[in-house]
């Protein structure tokens, strides 16, 4: 089945972005590199690309941001950081887990209309805000983004970025990898579906499951990776 044009990227999260990069480059055959700080997040990232226009993001907490307020755990939760790591043998898996793909984005240019079809579907996908971030290189990039309150329906529906007149992350990120497939498991497959359609995210495989989550091939060095 033929990926959705618009699948702009995927969000890996994991505890430290060392060990994110180090497990990238062991997992895939391609060394992901730093891409920037989210200072409203307390976050950093790291990228590799998946082909025109997609890139992996290892998106993980900042130690150098400012002391992890309010702000930055609620951030942080909507990526699904560490939620639910409350007790200390939680915590402690969190910390020592690989990274895991707990959502995505959609790339479009028409934001507003969509976030209106998504609400009548019955699922808020928030509202459109500026971003922007400077590159190692000093190049500042800039895009609009619409932040849900809360992770839509698990990670399992994507967030709606558009790059405006940004070069696209996915051309400066180290190249070898590209996003082969991709689908997506819920209990409630028929609300994924209707909050895919949506948006105008059709063709890709939503089937149900006990738990929530999204797996993708990707080719790379090391052959259709999946994860």
């Amino acid at each position: 089945m033929a990926l959705p044009a618009d699948i702009d990227h995927l969000v890996f999260t994991c505890a430290d972005l060392d060990a994110g990069i180090a497990w990238a480059e062991r997992t895939f055959g391609v060394r992901p590199v730093r891409g920037g700080a989210h200072p409203q997040w307390g976050t950093h990232n790291a990228l590799m690309s998946l082909g025109r226009e997609r890139y992996l993001e290892l998106l993980a907490p900042d130690p150098n941001a400012p002391s992890a307020g309010r702000a930055n755990v609620a951030g942080r939760a909507l990526f699904g950081m560490g939620v639910g790591a409350t007790d200390g043998a939680a915590h402690e898996a969190w910390l020592t887990a690989a990274p895991r793909l707990t959502t995505w984005m959609l790339h479009s240019r028409t934001i507003d209309p969509l976030l209106t079809a998504a609400l009548h579907a019955g699922i808020d996908l928030g509202r459109v805000t500026a971003g922007s971030r400077m590159r190692a290189d000093g190049t500042e990039i800039s895009w609009e983004i619409a932040i849900p309150p809360a992770r839509p329906l698990d990670g399992c529906v994507p967030w709606l970025i558009d790059w405006g007149w940004s070069a696209h992350p996915s051309i400066a990120a180290p190249q070898g990898a590209r996003l082969d497939w991709m689908e997506i498991v819920h209990p409630e497959p028929e609300r994924v579906r209707r909050a895919l359609d949506a948006v105008n995210c059709r063709g890709l495989d939503v089937r149900q499951g006990s738990e929530p989550g999204i797996r993708v091939g990707v080719a790379c060095p090391r052959g259709v990776v999946v994860v």
